[in-house]
């Protein structure tokens, strides 16, 4: 009776017809009893002190969640509780409490969750089996997933009843006040690093994880360390712990500040999204490049023919067509165009050039008809126009015999 008077308040519950020849009538929340005078304080049946807001319902179900506080010893204990009102007109309220999670903590850290079943059949995040057993439950298996999550239950009040000097220290009473009793704080405060990112100004960063209840990598903890040391604060935390990923992904040195504290937080992100998508470019054409057979490579150098032996030059540039089908890869795969996702080593009656400076830099890929003998594409890196594009076109359409001849 206690919790739920901790969470459920008695008040007025009134039905209110719609023909204005009726008058609105008054129900006890508690006992049922209708009353006559809706300005009463106190229910002249049961005797409860109305503290309540009054509402216009006829039937009301109301689900809470409350959570206590409690020190056994060096042990750290959070006990949950679902705590239901159903309220009718005319009938007494039926209430029922019950335990649904345990959850004790060890002064190292560790901590152990016991949690009644819940329905596997259920669609809703807190579909507990009202007559389960409180067991003891593996939080890092599949069908537990809920208990690694503490169901993220929205606790409606809190109860502290006694407290350790370790729970002391870390303030838990102030959090739940400022989380408003949500307990995915009490998951964060468990790892050492939580109270050092309140200290050295990462509240963001802290309720952030809060919010979406993830811990954070050893890399992640080292990386704030080097900000702390830099004095660098993300501008959005969400995007700096996206970016941290991409740099170990990239196997870059997340121990260096040059990377780890970026100036231009979202500038960095991109390129290293850029970056990312490129080595994704490349590890994709390379698996489709094995799935090529070795007949389809060699008909692309029979066909071709005397044509391979083009060589044009000019003033520091040079042009040739690829030699092979595994160049087709790696132009697609360097100037991130689509000459090797499309195909182009298949098609007939076309040459694909590959222009070069005089270091041996891309600086385009051609495309020239044999039959129309002109130029079809001349696309540099991500298919923009060459800076170098009236000379790079000079010098293959002044040399069409060649081509014509080599082709015959």
């Amino acid at each position: 009776m206690q919790i739920y008077r901790q969470v459920f308040q008695p008040g007025l519950i009134f039905r209110k017809y719609r023909s204005k020849y009726y008058p609105m009538k008054h129900y006890c929340s508690e006992c049922g009893a209708q009353i006559g005078v809706a300005t009463q304080k106190e229910c002249p049946v049961c005797h409860a002190k109305w503290t309540a807001e009054t509402k216009e319902d006829t039937r009301r179900w109301e689900r809470f969640y409350h959570m206590e506080l409690e020190a056994k010893g060096d042990i750290q204990l959070t006990r949950i509780y679902r705590v239901e009102r159903h309220t009718r007109l005319g009938h007494e309220t039926e209430r029922d409490v019950w335990e649904v999670e345990r959850i004790m903590y060890a002064p190292d850290g560790r901590r152990c969750v016991f949690t009644i079943g819940f329905s596997t059949m259920g669609y809703y995040y807190d579909a507990f089996s009202r007559w389960g057993d409180m067991k003891l439950r593996h939080e890092h298996s599949q069908m537990t997933y809920s208990a690694t999550n503490r169901y993220n239950l929205d606790m409606t009040s809190f109860h502290i009843r006694s407290l350790t000097k370790q729970w002391q220290y870390k303030d838990i009473p102030a959090l739940l006040e400022d989380f408003k009793g949500d307990t995915g704080v009490l998951k964060i405060i468990a790892h050492p690093w939580a109270e050092t990112l309140r200290k050295t100004g990462h509240e963001r960063l802290f309720r952030y994880l809060v919010k979406d209840l993830r811990k954070l990598t050893k890399v992640q903890v080292q990386a704030i360390n080097i900000c702390n040391r830099n004095h660098y604060l993300p501008s959005d935390y969400g995007i700096w712990l996206d970016y941290l990923g991409m740099l170990q992904e990239l196997h870059l040195d997340t121990h260096n500040a040059h990377y780890v504290c970026p100036k231009d937080l979202m500038g960095a992100h991109d390129k290293m999204l850029t970056r990312l998508n490129r080595n994704k470019d490349r590890q994709r054409i390379e698996q489709k490049l094995l799935a090529i057979s070795d007949d389809e490579r060699k008909s692309y150098v029979k066909r071709m023919g005397g044509l391979l032996n083009v060589r044009l030059t000019g003033q520091n540039l040079s042009v040739h067509p690829l030699q092979s089908v595994d160049e087709f890869a790696d132009e697609g795969i360097h100037m991130h165009h689509c000459v090797f996702d499309n195909g182009y080593y298949k098609r007939a009656n076309v040459v694909i050039l590959s222009a070069r400076d005089g270091e041996g830099h891309r600086l385009a890929t051609v495309e020239y008809n044999l039959v129309s003998k002109s130029i079809m594409q001349c696309r540099s890196a991500g298919n923009k126009v060459p800076k170098r594009d009236a000379e790079i076109r000079q010098l293959i359409t002044s040399h069409r015999q060649d081509f014509e001849r080599l082709a015959a």
